[in-house]
């Protein structure tokens, strides 16, 4: 229903409705804001690049053919536009996880009732990050999409513009990479 509701507000900004952009942009926002603050671990830098990320969007907007999901479209431009920062910077890319996220099953969450718990979670968070931090930014970027936004394949094929074979493999060798770094926590 998304997909369809979004195709309509698309089409009506094709046709100079720039409130249906706008509504596009509150539906995305939220998604597009929290995957470009993995990747730059700063809540500036963030709101920085997404809000250009939907600036390059409205401005492209005739360009897009709708063969992907308005979502994955904005997803590539905010990630090419976070790379290229990332790159022309010089900042070490940083991806963050949420203290309650899930991860293969293991729950990050902080258990507030017991201190010995809340410590070893904080360390346990504090590993995955560095880990995925030491990531190439191909295999990291995949993680961030696939693992903590949980996109598909599909979609992350379309958001960096290569194959899902390309897809599978990047983060197949990036699970084997996290594994061997994460191996003390690996039961």
């Amino acid at each position: 229903m998304k997909k369809t509701e979004d195709s309509i507000l698309v089409q009506k900004v094709k046709e100079g409705d720039k409130d249906a952009f706008g509504e596009l942009v509150e539906r995305h926002k939220r998604q597009i804001y929290f995957a470009v603050y993995r990747m730059t671990n700063n809540h500036c830098d963030a709101d920085d690049l997404s809000q250009e990320a939907f600036i390059r969007a409205y401005e492209s907007i005739n360009s897009y053919r709708e063969k992907a999901s308005f979502s994955t479209w904005v997803y590539r431009i905010a990630m090419n536009i976070t790379i290229n920062h990332l790159k022309k910077s010089g900042k070490r890319q940083t991806v963050t996880l949420d203290e309650n996220i899930l991860i293969r099953g293991a729950n990050l969450a902080i258990h507030t009732d017991n201190p010995r718990k809340n410590i070893e979670s904080r360390e346990l968070h504090e590993e995955i990050t560095k880990a995925i931090e030491s990531l190439p930014l191909k295999q990291k970027t995949v993680v961030v999409l696939a693992i903590i936004e949980g996109l598909s394949h599909g979609e992350i094929a379309e958001i960096q513009g290569c194959l899902e074979k390309t897809v599978s493999w990047r983060l197949f060798h990036a699970r084997k990479k996290l594994k061997v770094k994460l191996k003390k926590y690996i039961s």
